[in-house]
C-alpha cells in the first residue's frame, strides 16, 4: 500500500471543480483523481476508458482486484468505477445505465463517483436510489463516492474503509448509501 498523497488529490480535484477549465479537462481530471487513489490501494491494477467491442459503451475505469490483506477484501475480483463530476445530482437513467453497463461486462460491482450525489430519497428510495436498489436485487452492486467523500480522505486506508463500509451498508439498506 502506498501514500494517497492528499496534496496531489487535492490538486486533482480542484481541476476538477474549476469551472473556467473545459469540461474535457474537468472530466480527465476527475477520472485521474480516482485513479490516483484506487491505485494506491494494495493490490488494486486500474485500467481507463475502456470501450466495449462495439465502441458503444466506456468505462471509465476497471479495477482488477488481487484482494491483498491490506486492500479491498470485501470486494470483488474485478469492478467497474464510473466518473460523473456533475454539477448537480446523478439521475436515475444514468444509474440504470451503469448498472447495465456492469452486467455487460459480466461483473458484480461498480462503483459510481458522482461529484453531487445522486437523485432520491433514501427513505423512500426514489429515482436514482430507486435503480440502484432495483439493480440490488437483480445481483449488480452499485457503491456511491462523492467528492466530499474523496476530500475527506486522508489516508489509503480512509479509502479502503469507506468502501467496505459502503459495501456493507448497501446490503443493511438495500440502496447505495453515503453512511
Amino acid at each position: 500500500m502506498t501514500d494517497l498523497q492528499v496534496a496531489t488529490l487535492t490538486g486533482l480535484l480542484d481541476t476538477a471543480e474549476d469551472m473556467s477549465n473545459t469540461t474535457a479537462v474537468r472530466g480527465r481530471s476527475y477520472e485521474d483523481a480516482l485513479e490516483h487513489s484506487i491505485s494506491r490501494i494494495s493490490g488494486c491494477q486500474v485500467q481507463r476508458n475502456s470501450l466495449n467491442e462495439f465502441k458503444s459503451e466506456e468505462v471509465d475505469l476497471s479495477v482488477c482486484n488481487y484482494r491483498e490483506m491490506n486492500g479491498l477484501r470485501m470486494l470483488p475480483e474485478i469492478f467497474l468505477v464510473e466518473c460523473k463530476n456533475w454539477s448537480k445530482p446523478v439521475d436515475s437513467m444514468a444509474v440504470a445505465y451503469f448498472a447495465t453497463k456492469i452486467r455487460h461486462r459480466g461483473c458484480s460491482l461498480g462503483v459510481l463517483v458522482a461529484a453531487q450525489g445522486v437523485t432520491g430519497d433514501p427513505v423512500g428510495r426514489t429515482a436514482a436510489l430507486h435503480q440502484a436498489g432495483q439493480s440490488l436485487a437483480e445481483g449488480i452492486k452499485i457503491l456511491l463516492i462523492t467528492t466530499k467523500d474523496l476530500r475527506d480522505l486522508q489516508t489509503v486506508p480512509d479509502l479502503v474503509d469507506l468502501l467496505h463500509r459502503r459495501f456493507l451498508d448497501l446490503h443493511a439498506a438495500g440502496t447505495m448509501t453515503l453512511a
